[in-house]
């Protein structure tokens, strides 16, 4: 975590990837604020001995911006959108407070890194896996 947090920023929350799925829940997803404002969500995965740890190739930072937020606001957590049907989670939501402190939930959008596989399967000793990513850049909003 702590080479992650250096390149990414500190963690900040932590919740699921969506799933199209309701067999279980998407794999853990760590949420990190770098010292641009940018929050990225990264898979995490906790190892036998009880440690966190994650997966950001060097590649990510060069990864494209996946969705924006409101650079006013500030993250309270994150969630999985409802959908009304136990078929699966929907999107990504950042539940964010205002500068005055309303509360918004906001759905974002996310991506995968396409050279190659990059991740061990969260079932070890599964075989790579893509990497699912959210870079997330702070948006001024208009008044």
């Amino acid at each position: 975590m702590a080479e992650l947090e250096t390149e990414f920023g500190p963690l900040i929350a932590a919740g699921n990837h969506p799933t199209h799925d309701q067999n279980g829940t998407g794999d853990r997803l760590g949420v990190f604020r770098d010292s641009r404002g940018t929050i990225w969500g990264l898979p995490l995965t906790v190892s036998a001995s009880g440690s966190v740890l994650g997966c950001a190739p060097p590649a990510l930072q060069h990864a494209p911006v996946t969705d924006t937020y409101p650079a006013d606001t500030t993250l309270v957590g994150v969630t999985n959108e409802p959908t009304g049907w136990r078929g699966g989670t929907g999107k990504l939501e950042l539940l964010l407070r205002g500068a005055h402190g309303t509360i918004q939930w906001r759905p974002v959008n996310g991506s995968h890194i396409d050279i190659g596989p990059v991740c061990w399967a969260q079932d070890p000793p599964g075989p790579k896996q893509a990497l699912l990513y959210y870079r997330l850049a702070p948006a001024t909003t208009s008044k």
